[in-house]
């Protein structure tokens, strides 16, 4: 075992790997005689990206009534925050009827 730099390396972190990691170091003499104990704790939290929102639409969207837009996004480490905006509206062309020759 080194006597220094020992490194715990995780690899493919999973939610359940969150938790606390405590790393010892004890110091013995010649004879495996214990003579020294340290110890330091490290609290890991996995992040969790959100998962693509589910959204829908609450209501008939008719004038004068009200509906509701809801959006939810489960199993977000830390909790995932919303935020509603608007956009713009998209451009819309109309093209009159032309009269052609002939008609």
């Amino acid at each position: 075992m080194p006597s220094q730099n020992v490194s715990l390396r995780l690899q493919g972190l999973q939610e359940k790997d969150s938790g606390s990691y405590r790393c010892s170091v004890n110091v013995q003499d010649h004879q495996g005689i214990k003579r020294s104990h340290s110890s330091k704790t490290l609290e890991l939290r996995v992040l969790v990206p959100p998962a693509s929102p589910t959204c829908r639409l609450l209501g008939v969207p008719r004038v004068g009534t009200n509906v509701t837009l809801t959006c939810q996004s489960p199993r977000s480490k830390p909790a995932a925050q919303y935020q509603w905006e608007r956009a713009p509206p998209s451009a819309q062309v109309f093209f009159a009827p032309v009269l052609g020759e002939g008609a």
